[in-house]
């Protein structure tokens, strides 16, 4: 497994304009990282494609890898309109990514909308997978779904939805934390229910993230055992990308991702 860092945990810094993704690629490699994972919003929205294929050739250069590039799609919108307004933006990406060699996109289920039925969204995500996964496949790319949406957010709900759309490059995103979204305010025994979770959902996993914000004296995490959660991954055979993500105090991600990066190291 490989130590890496999303460049959201620097919005900080991209949304100052304190840094760009060649300055972001330098301190990834100064922190001792294995790699980054791109977050599209801070690319050029006029070439975005042309952004990635160049930050792709520093990265290679630097000896860095690219864990993912964030879709940030929602299959779930109630109208037919801004779903195929979606699932052509996927389709995009897919091809940006293929095309700067990448293999990995980080994608979502959707927002539930209040007054929506959960079924019928849940069913909007199943048929916008299925369109765009055929591309995927022909590409080369693997969209790996994130328990981050509302839509199936546990564990069991996504693997459904994987299940229902059948494709060997429809694959897994565990965030551990995800899945008690209040955790640093839960009771540990409440805490603890992620680990199950966690497991469940890493068999077909294509990428990882990680948050960190705050650790004990030793180094550890503060809330959630990271030696338990690097176990879950190499039971189920993982060879990619762990990615944090800092959660809270994004002025602070240097020292945030300094200490998390010696931890997981630590572990891996």
């Amino acid at each position: 497994m490989k130590a890496s860092i999303s460049a959201w945990s620097y919005r900080a810094f991209f949304e100052s304009w304190k840094m760009d993704y060649a300055a972001f690629a330098k301190e990834v490699k100064r922190l001792g990282a294995d790699g980054f994972e791109v977050f599209p919003d801070y690319l050029d929205p006029k070439a975005p494609g042309k952004h990635l294929k160049a930050i792709a050739r520093q990265a290679k250069r630097l000896g860095l890898g690219i864990s993912a590039v964030i879709a940030k799609n929602d299959f779930a919108c109630p109208t037919a309109e801004r779903r195929l307004a979606e699932i052509e933006n996927v389709k995009r990406w897919i091809g940006y990514t293929a095309d700067a060699d990448l293999a990995v996109m980080n994608s979502f289920t959707g927002w539930h909308t209040p007054g929506e039925d959960p079924f019928l969204e849940a069913a909007r995500v199943v048929d916008a997978y299925r369109e765009v996964m055929p591309l995927a496949e022909k590409r080369g790319v693997v969209l790996a779904i994130e328990n981050h949406s509302t839509v199936n957010p546990d564990a069991d709900g996504i693997l459904a939805i994987l299940r229902a759309v059948g494709s060997p490059n429809l694959r897994t995103n565990p965030d551990p934390t995800n899945f008690i979204a209040d955790y640093p305010e839960r009771p540990q025994a409440s805490v603890d229910a992620l680990y199950a979770m966690t497991e469940r959902f890493a068999a077909p996993m294509a990428n990882a993230h990680l948050k960190v914000f705050k650790y004990k004296p030793d180094g550890e995490h503060a809330y959630v055992d990271v030696k338990r959660i690097v176990g879950i991954f190499r039971k189920a055979r993982f060879k990619g990308h762990v990615v944090l993500e800092v959660e809270r105090d994004p002025e602070q991600a240097p020292e945030i991702c300094a200490k998390g990066l010696a931890l997981l190291r630590k572990y891996l």
